[in-house]
């Protein structure tokens, strides 16, 4: 089985999540698309939304995606997670390991926990944001949507969501405001 693994914060999830799904889902040769939420990213300081919060809502939009799975396994941790650890877990149900991020993380990847380990055990998958490099040896996914979850935690503008769901986060952020400042 081919998997794509695919972390980040989601904090909160929106509409660029969506097209990096989607574009993954038909690019790549895989099973299954796992969604894995951090309980809070090792580089980063500060979480806005609950780990459980954001598995719910990211259930909630992924829900008619077959191929999608969402996972808790570093939420549940209740600590942040190492990728390579996330990887680790998945890799004995799997033949193949695809690892999903944004290209702002390109440059920094070489720092990542347990980097060279890592490198040996997935195939990297970089979904382009703004002007950031993609090395040629890493499968791009061409993403061109001008949105970012700390643009929306500054001005509560559209997440291109569901109603129902985008509602629900703007009304969680703005009555959580000052944790996101």
């Amino acid at each position: 089985m081919n998997i794509a693994l695919f972390g980040g914060s989601f904090d909160p999830p929106h509409f660029g999540h969506i097209q990096i799904v989607l574009a993954a889902l038909s690019t790549l040769e895989i099973d299954k698309l796992i969604i894995v939420p951090a309980y809070r990213n090792p580089l980063k300081h500060s979480i806005c939304a609950n780990g459980a919060k954001r598995v719910e809502w990211l259930k909630t939009i992924f829900k008619s995606y077959p191929k999608v799975e969402i996972s808790d396994f570093e939420v549940s941790q209740n600590r942040p997670v190492y990728t390579i650890e996330t990887v680790l877990h998945y890799e004995t149900a799997t033949d193949k390991i695809f690892l999903i991020l944004g290209a702002d993380n390109v440059e920094k990847l070489s720092q990542w926990h347990q980097f060279d380990l890592l490198k040996n055990k997935v195939t990297f998958v970089v979904a382009t944001r703004d002007n950031h490099h993609v090395p040629a040896n890493m499968i791009t996914l061409k993403i061109n949507e001008p949105i970012s979850s700390t643009l929306f935690r500054n001005s509560f503008g559209s997440l291109g969501l569901d109603e129902m769901v985008e509602n629900e986060i703007i009304t969680y952020y703005k009555e959580n405001h000052e944790s996101t400042n």
